[in-house]
């Protein structure tokens, strides 16, 4: 192994590096924990991010497997960019922490008095940290150029750029319902003196994100918005409180369900138990369509297809989507019964009754599930898709 960074291992590879992306989660620059899966959703998101803004700069990104990603190798510039949007933070370099103890010059930047925690500043601005293993620090773009890290040119190009990317990531956030609050960006030259984006991009452990919805409804009370990053285990360390299993586990949810909120990586798959039912899934299918919501439709009996449909299950349940199943089933209902008890996915029953006293006689086959099979059951093809977004989204 060439380097074993804080989260991230190192090794050469000819003219290249292979980055794993480990479980391993630091907080004021130590390790605290394990979070199962957060190398692969760290890797993934960061690729996710990387596809997509070529377009302002050229980075390393060459392929990307599970955890582990191949880039190009360059000569880093020991510098992180920070970039911010709101006066916030509670690291030893956070903005809040400074302004909080009097400060109004930080990183070569004046600020006024009268800011509160939390709010969104007039303006982005670039706070550059020092890059150190052990503690970084802060400097201002003068000290940058006075030290020859950079030129005042190529200051000028990483600012620019830093600027670039974070617009970029807070209009995609916004239209997720996110905010992105801050995030640090690193960068290299190649071997011909070409500067590139590295390092992470936009992840849950190089950014802050908040929940739109709540930053608007909780900021104007002085309490704090919901948080989809590694904060929620800062918060805790700073109050000396334990980091359980049970938040390493909600912080692990929160990774994945952050990713498929930011990809769009939601799935509904609607499950028929016969062609006769079509009437009922077309309905179900436009209200999908009118919300924009993905979707996969099977035909399906639970009784005479059993072996097909746990097959079916099975692809479903390996994949890294984020899936919701809508059983459409009625008289002898052991479609959402069967679906319900072989995934760890939610199931919505909405069974296909033509009038009241079809509903009146055939409802109870889908009402009464043994113990530990959840079907939620709701009626309404509308009903169905207006839970599946608060499901999803919320």
């Amino acid at each position: 192994m060439f380097k074993k960074g804080k989260v991230c291992d190192i090794d050469i590879l000819n003219n290249h590096l292979l980055l794993q992306y480990s479980d391993r989660l630091s907080a004021f620059d130590k390790y605290v924990c394990d979070v199962p899966n957060k190398g692969k959703i760290l890797a993934m998101t960061s690729r996710w991010w990387l596809e997509r803004t070529q377009h302002i700069i050229p980075n390393h990104f060459i392929c990307q497997d599970n955890n582990l990603m191949i880039v190009k190798k360059c000569d880093p510039i020991l510098l992180e960019i920070v970039v911010r949007g709101y006066i916030t933070g509670n690291s030893a370099t956070s903005l809040w922490t400074h302004y909080s103890k009097g400060v109004r010059k930080y990183c070569g930047i004046a600020f006024p008095d009268g800011l509160i925690k939390n709010q969104k500043l007039s303006e982005p601005v670039v706070t550059p940290t020092t890059k150190s293993d052990d503690h970084d620090q802060l400097i201002s773009p003068s000290e940058i150029i006075d030290s020859n890290i950079l030129t005042f040119n190529e200051w000028q190009y990483i600012k620019e750029k830093a600027l670039e990317l974070y617009n970029f990531g807070v209009q995609l956030a916004q239209q997720r319902g996110l905010i992105l609050v801050d995030t640090k960006y690193e960068f290299g030259k190649t071997s011909n003196g070409q500067i590139i984006l590295i390092d992470e991009l936009h992840t849950c452990d190089s950014s802050r994100y908040w929940e739109l919805e709540s930053y608007l409804r909780l900021h104007g009370q002085g309490m704090e918005p919901e948080k989809l990053d590694k904060d929620i285990v800062r918060d805790k360390l700073i109050k000396n409180e334990e980091i359980s299993n049970e938040l390493i586990e909600t912080l692990s949810k929160t990774y994945k369900q952050f990713f498929n909120r930011l990809t769009n990586n939601n799935l509904v798959v609607i499950l028929s138990g016969s062609e006769k039912d079509d009437w009922h899934t077309e309905n179900i299918k436009q209200f999908l369509d009118q919300s924009k919501l993905k979707y996969n439709s099977h035909i399906f009996s639970a009784h005479k297809n059993t072996k097909e449909l746990l097959d079916l299950l099975d692809y479903y349940n390996n994949s890294d989507m984020n899936i919701v199943f809508v059983t459409v089933a009625g008289r002898s209902n052991a479609l959402s019964g069967v679906v319900a008890c072989n995934t760890h996915f939610p199931v919505i029953a909405c069974p296909p009754f033509k009038d009241k006293m079809d509903m009146m006689v055939n409802i109870q086959s889908t009402l009464q599930m043994p113990s530990n099979v959840p079907v939620m059951i709701i009626l309404e093809p509308c009903n169905v898709v207006a839970a599946i977004n608060r499901i999803m989204f919320h």
